[in-house]
């Protein structure tokens, strides 16, 4: 530093020397200036330059113009401008927010799988019959009636005879227990290979119809009682039964009077009144003994009527009048239509076959005419 001051002084006195020199101006030279150390400066190492005092000086003149020397000001320190009475808070940027988390949906969880249930198999009674079925308590006509089906009814099947031909029935949707039907008076509906064979019960003694006998000629019948079908009068005055109504006639008709071994399955029913040879009683109600059919004399003609013989045995009697008046009757043997309800020998007297051996033989193998026999019955009121 005072090398610099010293050099700084020399260039200041040549400048006034040469100025001096070109004119009338006296050179005054002031002395340097003293340089200070400072004791704390000192103590440190360091040297500090004594800040002049600002005394003007004079250098010279120049045409009566006195000039002043100014020593050199330092630069105040930079002071940061204070702020205009505004606080000014930083704002503080948006923070972004996460987008909402997209929660799943539940997945259906699928049904356990479970097995499609078998249809219970049925059977149906033909809905245009105008009759209606017999059920029975085994699979036979030797069995005794249980309960009765009506065209276009349902029942369902819990099991099948060893042989095929008989369906064993849930009766309890009609309030009974069970029953057997005959195949072929039905439809089957299911699968019939899921059926199993059902023990059968034990079958009851099988009756022996009362003897038929054979019709006297017959004498002409009168003018209102003309039909061919008509069975002859009773050959015997004694025509007491003690009953309202007396069975007086029955009989089996023949394989020719029947249409052969596809004909008919019926029982031919005749109601007169008055002593023999009588005549056409109509409105009298001929049903069978369990109540579950009745027909009126007078439908199929004037004192006839006609019940349907669905591979089924029954007895009949004569009810009532159809005015509700009670009667009391005689009852007729069972009507059958299986070959083994059949005497062999009565079989063999309408041609069913070629002998009573062979009929026998036959009956046992299901080879006549099963199920298309029809019969004949008279019931007849004295007084």
């Amino acid at each position: 530093m005072r090398l610099l001051q010293t050099t700084v002084g020399l260039l200041l006195g040549l400048s006034l020397l040469a100025f001096t020199g070109c004119g009338s101006l006296e050179l005054s030279t002031a002395p340097p200036a003293e340089v200070a150390i400072a004791p704390e400066a000192a103590g440190a190492g360091e040297v500090a330059a004594a800040a002049p005092e600002t005394v003007p000086e004079v250098v010279g003149e120049s045409q009566g113009v006195a000039v002043e020397a100014e020593a050199p000001t330092a630069e105040p320190p930079f002071t940061p401008s204070p702020t205009l009475g505004l606080e000014v808070t930083p704002t503080p940027l948006p923070t972004e927010t996460p987008p909402p988390t997209e929660t799943p949906l539940p997945t259906d969880t699928p049904p356990p799988l479970t097995e499609t249930p078998v249809p219970q198999p049925i059977i149906r009674v033909d809905g245009s019959l105008d009759t209606s079925i017999n059920v029975r308590g085994g699979p036979g006509t030797n069995y005794p009636i249980v309960g009765q089906l009506l065209p276009g009814q349902e029942m369902p099947v819990t099991g099948r005879s060893a042989d095929g031909t008989w369906w064993q029935l849930d009766l309890s949707p009609v309030g009974g227990t069970s029953g057997w039907i005959y195949g072929q008076l039905v439809t089957f509906q299911g699968d019939d290979g899921a059926i199993a064979v059902a023990e059968a019960p034990p079958p009851p003694p099988t009756a022996t119809p009362a003897p038929v006998a054979e019709a006297p000629p017959a004498e002409p019948a009168p003018a209102d009682n003309s039909d061919e079908s008509a069975p002859p009068p009773p050959e015997s005055d004694d025509l007491g039964c003690g009953k309202d109504f007396c069975v007086t006639y029955q009989n089996m008709l023949s394989i020719h009077e029947n249409g052969g071994c596809i004909g008919n399955h019926s029982i031919y029913i005749t109601v007169l009144e008055g002593p023999p040879p009588g005549r056409p009683l109509d409105g009298v109600v001929i049903g069978d003994t369990f109540g579950n059919v009745e027909v009126a004399s007078g439908d199929k003609g004037p004192g006839t009527a006609e019940v349907t013989l669905w591979m089924n045995d029954m007895s009949l009697i004569a009810k009532r009048h159809i005015n509700g008046t009670p009667f009391t009757s005689e009852q007729s043997f069972s009507f059958a239509s299986h070959d083994e309800n059949i005497p062999a020998d009565l079989l063999y007297a309408k041609g069913y076959c070629e002998s009573i051996e062979d009929c026998t033989r036959r009956q046992n193998s299901n080879q006549l005419c099963r199920g298309h026999y029809s019969w004949q019955v008279t019931f007849h009121k004295f007084d």
